[in-house]
């Protein structure tokens, strides 16, 4: 047998209802809607501070849950869930360069510096190198969309254009012309496209500063071809930092833009026609797959007249080792390098004075000559210190690189790693 049939009336007066999707009853005004009534229900149900047991609200200016009696901020626990997760790797790429090749690359990076002291090799020490697999995440993406814009194509036209001439007698007359133009033809048109990208992202927040920029630099190196399943074998001994997952959110809010962008060049790319206006994407979707993926670097830190420097050197290939960071800085050698720099932006600027002033002004040709041969002489003060700074840097770099070529250590590496 079917259901039983139920009266409809009110669950809180017993008063009768008469239509059976009203919202409210017409007796005593209580909800009839159980859903709503269960939501509203949940909602009264404020969490307490468990600091001081005031009410904890969402505070809309500041986006975050705080009590306002003890002014304690809190976050949700499906936030601190999602703060907490641990991403693994799914790959990594195996050290390339092995420590004597690093080290020797960094002797010879470390000289480069300008105005660098002439006493480094001798008072360098403490110089440690460590391996770091840095996280990044490799996003491919497949997107699909629809375009529509104003196409237009251009054809030539033939049109008579009449010119007024004047006879022997001096009466006007008009004389047609044959001519030919370039016009465009518009219409609308649209059509569908699709294409992938890719692009890496580094996803670690604990790299701040040059080193940050550096890593980020070097993103591509993720989609080199030596990548390999992750295996903790290839990370024995090394130190890897973190996925984060707030960096993962953000990469994640940011691939969206990334593709919609890429889609744009795309539509641009394939766009008929000799011209077009209005184009833009009607309809668009993606797609994402993404895959976390350690890159190798080397770490070095040194100490210099007690002071701690650092660099970091990329170490997925050996094709082009890649390296940056802080040096020393002789201050007595930079104050000079500067001063002969600035004296010639002194020449240069007074020479682009004078040669502003004889342009200008309507002095005599002594004058002139004497505002001439001062525009000479301003550039060859620029060019005087110009020669100057090259041949004191060029002088430094030359001590340095003949004292590493008789530094042991260099000589070492050397023979090991040839140039």
């Amino acid at each position: 047998m079917g259901d039983s049939f139920v009266q409809n009336q009110c669950s809180s007066c017993g008063g009768a209802i008469t239509d059976p999707n009203v919202k409210k009853c017409p007796h005593c005004g209580t909800s009839q809607d159980h859903v709503q009534t269960i939501l509203d229900e949940k909602n009264k149900n404020i969490e307490l501070c468990p600091n001081c047991g005031s009410p904890v609200i969402f505070n809309i200016e500041k986006q975050q849950f705080v009590c306002d009696f003890c002014h304690s901020t809190f976050t949700t626990k499906i936030e601190k869930d999602f703060d907490n997760l641990i991403y693994e790797a799914d790959n990594l790429i195996p050290f390339q360069i092995p420590e004597g090749l690093a080290k020797k690359q960094f002797f010879e990076w470390l000289i480069k510096g300008e105005n660098l002291p002439l006493d480094i090799l001798g008072r360098i020490n403490n110089i440690q190198l460590e391996q770091v697999f840095i996280p990044y995440m490799c996003a491919d993406v497949v997107y699909d969309g629809a375009w529509g814009a104003d196409i237009g194509y251009n054809r030539s036209e033939s049109y008579t254009e009449y010119v007024t001439k004047e006879d022997k007698n001096g009466n006007k007359y008009s004389e047609p012309i044959a001519k030919t133009r370039t016009v465009v033809d518009w219409n609308h048109s649209s059509d569908i496209f699709s294409g992938t990208t890719f692009k890496s992202y580094l996803v670690n927040d604990e790299l701040t500063g040059l080193i940050a920029s550096f890593a980020q630099r070097f993103s591509h190196l993720a989609f080199l071809e030596n990548t390999k399943p992750f295996d903790e074998h290839y990370t024995a001994g090394t130190r890897q930092l973190k996925i984060s997952s707030y960096k993962v959110s953000s990469v994640l809010r940011s691939i969206r833009v990334f593709a919609q962008e890429e889609a744009e060049k795309k539509m641009n790319s394939i766009l008929p026609g000799d011209e077009n206006k209005n184009a833009k994407i009607t309809k668009f979707t993606y797609n994402l797959t993404s895959k976390y993926t350690y890159v190798p670097f080397w770490k070095v830190t040194y100490n210099y007249e007690d002071m701690n420097y650092s660099a970091i050197m990329t170490a997925a290939t050996k094709n082009k080792i890649e390296i940056d960071g802080n040096r020393p800085i002789c201050q007595e050698d930079s104050t000079v390098e500067k001063k002969m720099r600035t004296n010639g932006r002194f020449g240069l600027l007074g020479s682009l004075l004078f040669f502003l002033i004889n342009i200008f002004s309507n002095f005599p040709s002594e004058v002139g000559s004497i505002l001439s041969i001062l525009f000479l002489g301003g550039i060859g003060i620029w060019i005087y210190f110009a020669i100057k700074r090259h041949l004191f840097l060029d002088q430094n770099k030359k001590y340095l690189e003949d004292n590493l070529n008789e530094y042991p250590e260099y000589i070492k590496l050397l023979k090991q790693y040839p140039k």
